[in-house]
């Protein structure tokens, strides 16, 4: 494979949809700068147990620290930026103030250090979370309002700055990797399935599933590509509910027992709009639900018979 020319700086990168990006990155030969406050990469080796040398510099990095970040960015010098690093829907509800100068405060430092770089573009992670629900038409969370003043703060750096950024939303976001967050549940009962254990779901809802490796390819497609303005885009508008993802796990694993109780979990289910995403990188590629968990159910079975043979 010849080596792509893009360098790609991510910021959260040890987590859940940071180390399904470096994965498809490297896939295609493109250099990473990996950084995150953690140098904990379990959850890249789960994917990628034999990672090429010399594509994924990992630097450890804490997006609050302003004059870090700006510096770490200057001496890499890369082509693009993924902001990922953020605290979950639990943390922000424990942590307000951590969750603030994370998800707020990181936001500003990661686009002020890009503007000072001359880096031309960044794609954010946002949430769907971000979206008006409920009685008060607003989001229902301190994660979404906290990812809401993001979309907001990106919307002044173009309109002040010219500093282009695309902000995607995903949503229920599952795959190997995924322990954290409130809706991990979705993964963590794939697993069980996968594994022969029963797991509860303790929630009902309608809602997008999306499979990590296509949220993935499409924070690939879109770093590499070239367009301008502060943009907003869901990734999906493709509705499931949990007894579609029962359906499926079963029909992927016959003998699963996983079950959904609790109460419905309410969140957007329509007015989802792609537009914007699809000027940039074209077709969004969707995996089936059923496909999706047939795929996760594979990996975690050749995880499981992968560790098995390197404890014997």
């Amino acid at each position: 494979m010849t080596p792509s020319r893009e360098l790609i700086f991510i910021t959260g990168a040890t987590g859940f949809l940071g180390s399904w990006i470096i994965s498809r990155l490297v896939d295609r030969g493109i250099g990473v700068v990996a950084t995150d406050i953690s140098d904990d990469h379990s959850r890249l080796a789960l994917l990628k147990p034999d990672l090429p040398e010399g594509l994924v510099d990992f630097k450890v990095c804490d997006v609050t620290d302003g004059a870090a970040l700006g510096a770490m960015i200057a001496e890499t010098r890369p082509t693009g930026i993924i902001h990922l690093a953020a605290l979950q829907i639990p943390q922000c509800r424990d942590m307000p103030g951590r969750g603030a100068a994370i998800n707020i405060g990181g936001h500003i430092n990661v686009f002020e250090a890009a503007r000072q770089n001359g880096i031309e573009r960044i794609i954010y992670t946002s949430s769907i979370a971000a979206k008006p629900r409920g009685p008060a038409n607003a989001p229902s969370n301190l994660y979404g309002v906290f990812k809401k003043t993001g979309e907001e703060i990106s919307r002044i750096y173009w309109q002040d700055y010219q500093l282009a950024s695309l902000g995607l939303r995903p949503y229920v976001v599952y795959g190997v990797g995924r322990d954290d967050g409130e809706t991990s549940a979705i993964t963590r009962a794939i697993e069980a399935a996968a594994l022969g254990r029963p797991y509860e779901i303790p929630f009902t809802m309608r809602s997008c599933f999306q499979y990590a490796g296509d949220v993935a390819d499409v924070f690939v497609k879109a770093v590499t590509g070239r367009w301008g303005g502060a943009l907003l885009s869901d990734v999906t508008k493709t509705v499931h509910t949990t007894a579609d993802v029962l359906r499926a796990i079963q029909e992927v694993v016959p003998s699963a027992r996983i079950t959904c109780a609790g109460d419905e979990r309410i969140s957007p289910c329509e007015g989802f709009d792609t537009s914007e995403l699809r000027n940039v990188i074209g077709d969004i590629g969707e995996t089936p639900l059923s496909e999706g968990i047939r795929e996760t159910v594979a990996l975690y079975r050749s995880i499981a018979e992968r560790n098995a043979a390197g404890s014997g």
